[in-house]
């Protein structure tokens, strides 16, 4: 049977009509019959949500309109890219989740303060949006075999927050994606990024990053081959290009360094993003969605490399 692969697309790779299109033919071209495709939030979303907060805090500012203005920019996404009847289901849902965010918004106004559950379940309402699109327009495409089903992941992850974060309570989330996929599924999961649910049953969300972390999860969960994180840049540079014009992708990078590039401030994959990837010993790719016949990075556990330049070795005196 063939094994899982989970891709991960961040919030520029889903920022619009076309870039929806783009993510649709990288996963309609892999020919492998159980894929997993975790979404971030369309470009700016988060922010927007999170924006809408602190107008309710502000005395005197005005958030219906900014509420009005993230629904319009989702309806006429969501009207160029599905059919009348898909449409109509897609609009009258985000229209339920609007008047949801319009009335803790108000509760905000009152108080004049957010709670910090308040703000993850607002802030994660972007991930629901673009996954609950994503997943009929990639069926009505019809160019896959299988089925597609779409996944909200606070009904599979369950965490319990500590010092040190969001901690995934691996057996009951395992339980819960067992009970939500059918047993033989073929086809693609279109999994929402960045949410959870506590132990105690409260919506939360993975913090910044946190779709990144949502893709390795679920490469955990479904013991996956290989999670791809797809972004809008080439790989993991070996320098920065603002600095060293030479720079070049780094082919293949172990965990460790990896991890020790990011604490020195490169821009690669968070290390508590790469914990569930690690302790399974589950290959990470780092990959252009504008450019998705490059190979990119690979992050494991023994890299390969083939031989470079010195100029071309990470450094991890580089702060980029």
């Amino acid at each position: 049977m063939d094994k899982w692969i989970v891709h991960k697309f961040g919030g520029s790779s889903v920022a619009d009509a076309g870039c929806f299109r783009r993510v649709a033919e990288i996963i309609e071209a892999s020919p492998n019959p159980h894929e997993a495709v975790v979404l971030s939030a369309c470009r700016g979303v988060t922010d927007a949500l999170l924006g809408l907060v602190t107008l309710a805090e502000t005395p005197d500012a005005y958030f219906p309109s900014a509420v009005e203005a993230l629904k319009k920019r989702h309806v006429e996404l969501a009207r160029g890219l599905v059919s009348k009847a898909a449409f109509d289901t897609y609009r009258e849902q985000l229209e339920r989740d609007c008047r949801d965010i319009a009335g803790m918004l108000q509760t905000v106004r009152l108080i004049r303060s957010s709670t910090y559950s308040m703000r993850d379940v607002i802030s994660g309402y972007g991930e629901i949006w673009s996954t609950r699109l994503f997943a009929p327009f990639l069926r009505e495409r019809g160019r896959i075999k299988g089925d597609v089903l779409w996944i909200d992941a606070r009904e599979v992850v369950i965490v319990e927050w500590g010092s040190l974060g969001p901690a995934v309570q691996w057996a009951v989330s395992e339980a819960n994606l067992q009970r939500l996929v059918p047993a033989g599924f073929a086809g693609r999961l279109i999994v929402t990024g960045f949410v959870a649910t506590t132990i105690k049953g409260i919506q939360t969300t993975l913090g910044r990053n946190g779709s990144d972390f949502s893709g390795s999860i679920f490469g955990a969960l479904l013991n996956a081959a290989e999670i791809i994180i797809w972004t809008d840049v080439d790989g993991v540079l070996s320098a920065d290009p603002r600095l060293v014009p030479n720079a070049e992708v780094i082919d293949q990078l172990s965990y460790n360094e990896a991890m020790e590039l990011a604490y020195f401030g490169a821009k690669v994959i968070h290390p508590q993003t790469m914990e569930p990837a690690v302790a399974r010993d589950i290959p990470i790719f780092i990959r252009n969605t504008f450019a998705p016949q490059k190979r990119g990075t690979l992050i494991c556990a023994n890299p390969y490399r083939r031989s470079r330049s010195r100029a071309s070795r990470p450094s991890i005196r580089s702060r980029w």
